[in-house]
């Protein structure tokens, strides 16, 4: 077996052999370092766009006053049951929540963050928030929000 062995590497010098084992390992560590220098950036990019409290309640506030305005003053409601006249509602009633309603935007961001349970994970953050218009549950990653409402009515109907 030996000699059957030693036939196959036979012609190949010690330094061509053990560079051939050099690079084979050098290969392996360099893959191994570019997958790990990878898993760095890719953390590093996670912590430095995990959204605050602030950057959620923004959002949320925006979301929720689209949400009314679609849910409180449906155009299409409105126009079923009265027309031309329920359609003129439906654009004051638009109008009242969009323009001089009765709390500014600010002050919407304030009392979200005071009804947000929020939890920095370093990597991502995850937000609780219960409000008059119904309960959100949202992750932020990558200066983004997965945002799903209404949890606890999810997970009783499970």
């Amino acid at each position: 077996y030996l000699s059957r062995q030693s036939a196959r590497w036979q012609g190949y010098s010690i330094d061509s052999l053990l560079y051939f084992f050099w690079s084979e390992c050098s290969l392996m560590k360099i893959a191994s370092t570019l997958a790990l220098l990878s898993l760095a950036a890719l953390g590093g990019a996670l912590i430095f766009t995990n959204p605050n409290e602030d950057d959620y309640a923004a959002y949320l506030s925006d979301n929720i006053t689209v949400e009314a305005q679609n849910s409180l003053c449906d155009p299409e409601g409105f126009s079923n049951w009265l027309g031309k006249v329920g359609e003129a509602l439906s654009s004051a009633c638009q109008g009242i929540l969009a323009g001089s309603g009765q709390l500014s935007e600010a002050e919407v961001q304030d009392l979200i963050k005071e009804n947000t349970d929020y939890k920095n994970r370093f990597l991502f953050s995850t937000y609780d928030t219960q409000t008059p218009f119904g309960d959100y549950r949202a992750i932020g990653i990558f200066n983004r929000f997965i945002l799903r409402e209404n949890p606890t009515e999810l997970t009783e109907e499970r």
